[in-house]
């Protein structure tokens, strides 16, 4: 309810469907805003004063520089709420102001931190063992098809699930799943072995909060209230569904880049995504964690749990960010930054912890960003950019740096990469396209990098396979077996890596070859109009059809992407036949065209040039229904 031009959450952003089709933010780099290579700035001391000076002026600052509707912010720090502020509107439309004090923000991912520290305080009473199959806990007609994922794979994201999308809009009840419902009729494809690599999973995270329902007897929200909430004092705090949230509690609107209403989504993988809180009580959470389990002097949380969350878990290289339970790093290195961000339609959340100066923000953002940087990459949205500035301001780290070696064959790292996270049917696999990276040898000791969630084009080797970026904002690994380049990692996104694709696999080719049978199609348009006897003029309008069957598909997915850029993200979410009816036609049609062809060449009926062009438009309407069906464009195939 992380993740859409240069990438694409529980909830992201149209393109980033593909760096996260939804749920979950994307983690942000938190990079030093000086130039490459330069050292960082002096830390300002966290004080009350100067939190909220932070508060007041360098987040209104953002606020006016990013657009969006309106921001809340509070931060803590040394064992005590030091500041909170909001900025900008509550409702656009109406000119109501943000108000931190009165009102309760949506979670989205968020949720995932609190579900965790539910589940661990199970961990450590002993009833779940992290390291036990998870279909120990789990009913018969629940249980995975899949041996050896245990409890430590879904808070770690490292399962291996694909990535489903059951998050359908408010309005369509008829497609509202409980929990319950969730868990026992969704049995997720491996899309590889359990532990080898992280994948974002909104699924893992909602069967861990099933198997901590199952195993304490008790509901799931309920669970986490007597575990987690209450304890902590997080009384304006609950796991209540957005659409249903709002006849009681005051919830802000959710806005789109164009300043319209975003609509409420039904989230069915509750503990994945489904948690309100207000800046108060995600200020009691972060404290909490930082002071070991300890809040006001009491022991609220076993001093296992907030170890656990902010402990390095998962890691796919030393050098790199790590994912937690219910947490990963924003930050590595000496003076690592560890959170985690949500995203909705219309609303994005984040927190962060310095354990180091025992510090921490959470921001919520009621709206997309207008700013053009954040809206081609949500690694810049605002709600990021508070996050970085905190970390900048009161904790600033020297960035990474490389140099580029011309003596250096870089070769072995050329190809195409894509997300491990990643949906294995629908078209919800529209964000394997969207999301690829391309990575080139430069020819100057350096490698270019395009697409997904590259934060820059040039990078410079660091040594051992470690690549920086050139404006010192990321930096990556690439992963080997056998010797072999398979994956490559990068530090602004501990929670997926890429993996490289063989050329029938690489979404780089598809696109290559639907993009040359579409310019054939197009050709059936232009004989339509020379067709003379009726075999011909039947022939014709079959191909014409076919064609065109197959650029409305191509036209619904540009206007979605392009035009009405929130519609891609509903129609996917609500599965809608939008996507996948024009190919759903195509088919049949291209059946029946292909038929024409062979009575054609059999009893020799149109011109030999005749022949040979409708047997061109079959073979090209085919390639181009293989890869539609391959993205799940294509409606009983998908």
């Amino acid at each position: 309810m992380h993740h859409v031009p240069r990438a694409l959450p529980l909830l992201a952003a149209p393109l980033l469907i593909a760096a996260a089709l939804l749920p979950g933010a994307v983690p942000a780099a938190a990079a030093s805003g000086a130039a490459p290579g330069a050292p960082a700035a002096e830390p300002v001391p966290l004080t009350p004063e100067s939190a909220q000076e932070f508060v007041d002026t360098r987040v209104a600052e953002l606020l006016e520089e990013h657009g969006a509707p309106g921001v809340a912010v509070t931060v803590v720090g040394g064992g005590e709420q030091l500041a909170s502020a909001s900025h900008g509107y509550s409702d656009l439309a109406e000119r109501t102001p943000l108000d931190h004090t009165a009102q309760t923000f949506p979670l989205a991912s968020v949720s995932k931190s609190l579900t965790a520290a539910a589940v661990l305080t199970l961990v450590d009473s002993g009833e779940i063992d992290l390291d036990e199959d998870v279909n120990t806990y789990l009913p018969g007609d629940a249980q995975l098809s899949t041996d050896g994922i245990t409890m430590h794979h879904l808070l770690t994201h490292t399962a291996g699930f694909e990535e489903l999308v059951d998050i359908p809009p408010a309005d369509d009840t008829a497609a509202h799943l409980t929990l319950d419902e969730v868990v026992r009729t969704s049995d997720p494809e491996s899309l590889h072995e359990p532990g080898r690599f992280p994948g974002y999973s909104n699924h893992g995270s909602g069967l861990a909060g099933f198997i901590a329902q199952e195993v304490s007897g008790v509901p799931f929200d309920e669970f986490v209230e007597q575990a987690v909430l209450a304890p902590l004092g997080m009384e304006g705090s609950g796991f209540v569904q957005v659409h249903e949230a709002r006849e009681t509690f005051d919830l802000p609107t959710f806005h789109l880049a164009d300043g319209s209403v975003a609509g409420d989504l039904h989230v069915s993988a509750t503990p994945a995504g489904a948690a309100l809180a207000t800046t108060d009580d995600m200020a009691r959470f972060m404290l909490a964690l930082l002071g070991g389990g300890e809040l006001d002097g009491e022991r609220v949380l076993p001093a296992s749990v907030p170890a656990l969350m902010t402990d390095r878990q998962f890691e796919v290289h030393p050098d790199l960010t790590s994912v937690g339970y219910g947490t990963y790093q924003w930050r590595g290195g000496d003076s690592p930054v560890i959170g985690h961000g949500g995203d909705l339609v219309g609303m994005h959340t984040a927190y962060t912890l310095i354990p180091a100066i025992d510090a921490g923000v959470f921001v919520a953002v009621n709206g997309a960003d207008t700013a053009p940087e954040a809206q081609a990459n949500p690694m810049k949205d605002l709600r990021m950019e508070v996050a970085s500035a905190f970390s900048e301001t009161f904790d600033p780290q020297d960035p990474p740096t490389g140099e580029a070696d011309p003596a250096a064959d870089l070769g072995a790292y050329a190809g195409s990469y894509i997300s491990s996270r990643r949906a294995g049917s629908g078209p919800a696999q529209l964000s394997v396209l969207l999301g690829t990276m391309v990575v080139r040898d430069a020819g100057d000791g350096s490698l270019s990098i395009n697409g997904g969630m590259a934060l820059d084009d040039r990078w410079l080797p660091a040594g051992d396979g470690r690549f920086v970026a050139e404006n010192g904002e990321d930096e990556l690994v690439f992963l080997e077996e056998d010797g072999e380049v398979v994956a490559l990692a990068t530090d602004s996104n501990p929670t997926q890596v890429s993996e490289r694709t063989a050329f029938l696999d690489n979404p780089l080719v598809h696109g290559v070859a639907a993009a040359a049978s579409l310019l054939i199609l197009f050709t059936a348009f232009v004989q339509f109009s020379r067709a003379r006897d009726r075999f011909t003029v039947v022939a014709r309008v079959l191909g014409s059809l076919t064609a065109l069957a197959c650029y409305v598909a191509v036209g619904v997915l540009a206007y979605g992407m392009f035009v009405e850029t929130s519609k891609l993200e509903e129609w996917i979410l609500g599965g809608s036949l939008l996507l996948t009816a024009p190919l759903a036609v195509a088919v049949p049609l291209t059946v029946a065209t292909a038929a024409v062809a062979v009575s054609a060449w059999v009893r020799g009926r149109l011109t030999a040039a005749g022949r040979v062009h409708l047997s061109l438009v079959v073979a090209a309407a085919a390639v181009f229904l293989l890869v539609g069906a391959q993205y799940g464009f294509v409606w009983g195939l998908s």
